[in-house]
């Protein structure tokens, strides 16, 4: 059964300070993993898209970092802001066999 699990559900953070959040996935097999941020009434917005074999990939202070391994992704944000707070998105795509 192929599951996607963000954590933690919800943060608080003081402004200026790093943050990390989880995901945890059990997609078999695995195409690309994405994060997403989505403002309060806005649609998503992508940060960072990830293929198997790569481990980390930044976009300004957004750090996406990948473990194909224990299928785990984390996002890191570095001094965090006042428009950092939104809802953020981890998705995982599977790999179609011919066919499918």
């Amino acid at each position: 059964k192929n599951q996607v699990e963000q954590s933690p559900q919800s943060l608080i953070i003081l402004e200026g300070k790093n943050c990390t959040l989880q995901c945890n996935y059990t997609v078999s097999p695995f195409n690309n993993l994405r994060w997403y941020k989505q403002d309060t009434g806005k649609g998503p917005i992508s940060l960072t898209i990830m293929t198997f074999s790569e481990n980390t990939k930044s976009n300004g202070r957004y750090t996406a970092t990948l473990d194909a391994d224990t299928k785990q992704s984390s996002l890191h944000i570095t001094a965090t802001q006042l428009s950092d707070s939104a809802s953020y998105i981890c998705v995982v795509s599977a790999l179609c066999s011919p066919g499918t």
